[in-house]
């Protein structure tokens, strides 16, 4: 379940929208002027130049009147084509504005929340909250609304031409009006509840849908392909039903919202005839008032369904919203401070760790010290609470009980971006992303050689590899480094940290995809870099940490011995001895087997 779940209570759907346009309300303005403007050239004058036609000119037979009048809608046709081009660009410019700000600002969030956050959420659903929902919002203010200004001013200028024709004329439509809006309410309730489900619907497809694309590979190799497509055919199923309600709901809304111009129609042509019937209205008046009843009905139409578009992105702002909800981390967002000249000795003190949601503390009570130039070893059985330890270094999570220390500063002080630029980190998970060798080396350290970059794949390993590429650094990784095996992956992230050239330098399981050939190469080339480097391994294959100055090891998230490998190792009854016996025997297994 992800933690979007609830948020702060939320203001109507209409005065959000209003709340994203207040930071750009000189442009908002700017357009309202020019769609009022278009309005008096596109609707107002055709409409009025009808009642002067009938009343005026054809009694009269004025050609001067005719010819004068033709070449005002002719002049009013053309300063409506300008303005409708202006408008065009004013609407789209904000539409824009407000998108590209909502999407940085959920972004931006999702960089200051708990490490925590993102082991209980969904990526599908993220990805469909950072960038699809802010779409959705762009997609109103872009295509309708305008038209849903122009529809609000319409009315408000249609009814005014009525009432200046006729006072029961406008009344007529107004009330008409006011009651097709409460009934299009209560029909677009409905739909808002529809859209939030197929929301939910296509959050959820997306994920299965990633989820699928990113793990190609193991369903083929599993030879269940099939099934995967019909893992993804239901959740498309699921979605379409929900999209078709949401499509029941809107039809619904359309038929009330259709019935009005009849409506309203019917009622201003019968007052009209009274009216004229009692000389109180002329022919021209009534087709002029039948003219602007018709233009404000289709405008009242179409802002009753514009605010049902208003309505459809309540769930997509809900959402937003309840992302923006979440609680922030210390760590990411306190300033904190620096070490000016950092010697590099880290100290655990009586750490006490619990994972969030979880009953039982990974770490109890570790307590070790590492100084500057040291390479220090972490081993334990799988579980045992070593990878936690890196977690907790880096300030991901914060410590139940207990302190950790650098330099003898606690590191709740430290600003968490300067104190992560300290350590150089090679993990298990391998993150690489879709360019090229130096793009990738150079995420680490930006301002590294070539020279530099060339030297890191050296003493990572990938001498031979380098020397057979035709782009040199140049060349490709892939997407997720798919065009690289998975030692050379984990050989290029060994070498974008050393590139970074940290104090410290992690390598949490960084030999686990390495052949023993390669894995003495880097292992030599971590000895020279600890001259200018505190190294910390951690590490389940023994053979990796027999170079360590000292070796901590773990069970059960404690620290049960520590020393040099020859030392532990006389420890009959230690748990290094026993796993480093059990490593030596499945050696000797599996190299009989292959002789």
């Amino acid at each position: 379940m992800s933690q979007i779940a609830a948020g702060p209570k939320k203001s109507g759907d209409g005065k959000r929208v209003l709340r994203f346009l207040k930071p750009h309300k000189k442009w908002v303005f700017a357009d309202a002027t020019v769609i009022a403007i278009s309005q008096v050239f596109s609707a107002l004058i055709p409409t009025l130049a009808l009642s002067w036609l009938v009343d005026s000119i054809i009694p009269n037979e004025s050609n001067s009147l005719l010819w004068g009048l033709m070449w005002l809608l002719v002049f009013a046709g053309i300063i409506d084509l300008t303005l409708m081009v202006i408008d065009e660009y004013f609407c789209h410019h904000v539409a824009k504005s407000v998108t590209n700000w909502q999407k940085l600002r959920l972004f931006t969030h999702l960089q200051i929340l708990p490490f925590s956050f993102f082991h209980n959420s969904q990526t599908g659903e993220l990805l469909a909250r950072v960038s699809d929902d802010p779409d959705t919002l762009h997609n109103f203010l872009a295509w309708e609304g305008s038209t849903f200004m122009a529809a609000v001013q319409g009315v408000i200028l249609y009814s005014l031409v009525l009432l200046w024709i006729h006072p029961y004329l406008m009344i007529a439509s107004v009330v008409l009006g006011v009651l097709f809006y409460y009934t299009s309410n209560a029909v677009g309730s409905k739909m808002r509840s529809a859209s939030a489900n197929a929301r939910r619907e296509a959050s959820r497809y997306l994920e299965r849908l990633r989820e699928s694309v990113t793990g190609i590979h193991l369903s083929r190799v599993l030879g269940v392909s099939e099934a995967e497509i019909d893992s993804v055919a239901e959740i498309r199923k699921s979605f379409v039903i929900e999209a078709r309600q949401e499509l029941i709901a809107r039809m619904k809304s359309v038929v009330v919202i259709g019935s009005f111009n009849g409506f309203v129609l019917a009622a201003v042509y019968a007052i009209s005839v009274f009216l004229i019937w009692d000389k109180e209205l002329t022919s021209g008046q009534m087709l002029t008032a039948g003219g602007l009843v018709t233009i404000a009905a289709n405008e009242i139409q179409r802002l009753l369904r514009n605010w049902l578009s208003v309505r459809r992105t309540g769930p997509a702002l809900d959402r937003s919203e309840h992302l923006l909800s979440e609680k922030v981390s210390g760590a990411e967002t306190s300033e904190g401070r620096t070490i000016q000249d950092l010697a590099g000795t880290l100290e655990f003190k009586n750490i006490q760790f619990t994972y969030p949601g979880k009953n039982q503390p990974v770490l109890k009570n570790i307590s070790f010290r590492v100084s500057p130039g040291e390479a220090v070893a972490l081993v334990g059985p799988s579980g045992s609470g070593k990878s936690t330890i890196v977690d907790l270094i880096l300030r991901l999570y914060e410590p139940d009980q207990g302190k950790i220390l650098l330099d003898g500063m606690e590191i709740t002080e430290l600003n968490a971006g300067w104190l992560r630029s300290q350590f150089a980190i090679v993990s298990q998970d391998i993150q690489l992303r879709n360019g090229t060798l130096a793009e990738n080396l150079r995420i680490a350290n930006k301002e590294a050689t070539d020279q530099e970059l060339i030297d890191a794949l050296y003493d990572s390993g990938l001498q031979e590899f380098y020397r057979s590429l035709p782009l040199g650094l140049d060349t490709g990784v892939g997407e997720r480094g798919s065009l690289l095996s998975g030692g050379q992956k984990q050989r290029l992230s060994l070498a974008r940290a050393l590139v970074k050239n940290s104090p410290f330098l992690l390598l949490d399981e960084a030999s686990s995809a390495l052949d023993p050939i390669t894995e003495t190469q880097i292992n030599k080339a971590i000895a020279e870099r600890r001259q200018k480097q505190t190294v910390i391994i951690i590490s389940h294959r023994l053979s990796t940490v027999l170079s360590a100055n000292r070796i901590i090891v773990m069970e059960n998230g404690l620290v049960v011995n520590e020393g040099s490998h020859e030392f532990l190792l006389d420890s009959e009854d230690g748990v290094y001895s026993r796993l480093f016996k059990r490593e030596a025997e499945i050696g000797e297994h599996i190299y009989s087997h292959t002789m």
